[in-house]
């Protein structure tokens, strides 16, 4: 195969993972929406889950079709913690600077009783957004893209997929982002915030190679902490510049150890 029929064998694969997983996700929603079907309910939620988790089933799809080659991973306790402390730092240095701190406690506490405990908040927190998407995102469609892109060009596209991904969530009542609201400063913040997200993964699946399960843990922390947190009101952009900061950082220490 050459290298022009490489890359239009890659082309239209990505395509057809956007089109699989648009399908799985989107026309669940759509049902939910449209039949108003209660979230919180058994039939809601299993058919939420199962929306959800469209780009993990859409990569799962396309390998059972066409068997590419995975990545191996390098197992190593410095992308675990690295992973974790990348998804909890900005988070609590925002609850922290916005005189936050002090209802951290009694916040997670509730949230965590809300949910079902701490076991349940643990399950909870991996399954839905990191074993859901992150199969498809870091696991499918990232490495793809890196064939032909940048580090730079690869978080723009990657983080503008994630994101319009999410976007029929806004619009689907008993989501968290139909609560904050789209044409609002959460829509915005949540918007910002998926492009050093999306650098992150990146940093710890390529740079420190983690693979899929270091974008699971980053996701997973990130979830859990942001869940966990108090109410942060205007704060959330000194998380947002907490978060870009540490990806910044990331960036130059990839940029200083292994070119791009």
């Amino acid at each position: 195969m050459t290298a022009l029929q490489e890359k239009t064998t890659t082309r239209r694969r990505l395509v057809e993972f956007g089109v699989i997983c648009l399908v799985l996700t989107w026309v669940p929603y759509l049902f939910l929406g449209v039949l108003k079907v209660d979230i919180d309910q058994p039939v809601g939620r299993l058919i939420f889950g199962l929306a959800a988790s469209g780009p993990s089933l859409a990569a799962l799809v396309m390998w059972l079709r066409y068997r590419d080659r995975r990545r191996g991973v390098r197992w190593s306790p410095s992308w675990m913690i690295a992973a974790v402390l990348m998804g909890v730092a900005a988070p609590l240095a925002a609850t922290a600077i916005s005189g936050k701190w002090g209802e951290l406690s009694g916040h997670a506490s509730a949230e965590v009783a809300g949910i079902g405990g701490v076991l349940a908040a643990a399950v909870y927190t991996l399954v839905a957004g990191p074993l859901a998407e992150e199969f498809g995102w870091r696991g499918y469609v990232q490495p793809r893209l890196r064939q032909y892109f940048g580090l730079r060009a690869t978080t723009a596209i990657l983080g503008t997929a994630w994101w319009l991904w999410h976007v029929p969530l806004f619009f689907l009542p008993g989501t968290g982002q139909h609560e904050g609201g789209l044409f609002t400063q959460f829509g915005l913040i949540f918007f910002l915030e998926i492009f050093p997200l999306t650098f992150l993964m990146l940093f710890v699946t390529e740079r420190l190679r983690g693979g899929v399960p270091a974008a699971i843990l980053l996701h997973s922390a990130w979830n859990l902490t942001t869940e966990l947190i108090p109410p942060l009101g205007n704060g959330v952009w000194i998380e947002f510049i907490g978060l870009t900061a540490v990806a910044a950082g990331a960036a130059v220490y990839w940029r200083r150890t292994l070119p791009a």
